[in-house]
């Protein structure tokens, strides 16, 4: 099977990438819609969230900050999923039709570098918040240092993207 073009592993994976965005959207769609209901109806979130510690939520009761950071950190977490999945399937697209050294994708790698910055901040932002709202002990937050060699490595490629385009239209040009 071959690596790149029409019927090849990169389509397969763009597929597979494809079909994992469509449940992504699903969650950030509904933990938008969370996230709105706790502004708009304060019950309905608090609600949501007794329901997720298995409390009957039979009683009404204020929302408070670190519930609602703890929707917004939902919502975070799975906008910034359905944005780097996003690029990375446009990358694939320009990588079949055999143009993987275009500008564009150095803005895309650029954008999956900052999504997964974002990811990563969100998930400090989750770890110092969820354990009140779930009525745990405060977890610590698993620094990862290979996450974030990881964002490094990807703006580097970004980098190398951006000099290989610079190459590709300056070959064209002398033609």
């Amino acid at each position: 099977m071959r690596l790149i073009g029409k019927y090849s592993i990169s389509s397969a994976l763009r597929w597979c990438l494809g079909f994992a965005n469509v449940f992504v959207m699903l969650a950030t769609g509904i933990m938008a819609i969370c996230l709105a209901a706790s502004i708009i109806s304060p019950d309905f979130a608090a609600g949501f969230i007794d329901g997720m510690r298995n409390l009957d939520g039979s009683d009404a009761r204020d929302l408070h900050w670190p519930e609602r950071l703890t929707l917004l950190g939902a919502f975070l977490a799975c906008g910034f999923t359905w944005w780097i999945i996003n690029r990375l399937r446009r990358i694939l697209l320009s990588v079949n039709q055999g143009d993987a050294f275009e500008f564009a994708n150095v803005k895309r790698l650029q954008g999956v570098g900052l999504g997964l910055m974002g990811i990563q901040l969100t998930a400090l932002m989750l770890a110092l918040v969820a354990p009140h709202v779930m009525g745990e002990s405060v977890s610590d937050y698993d620094f990862s240092l290979g996450s974030w060699l990881g964002i490094l490595v990807v703006f580097i490629l970004a980098e190398v993207f951006r000099q290989g385009s610079a190459m590709r239209d300056e070959q064209l040009a002398t033609v």
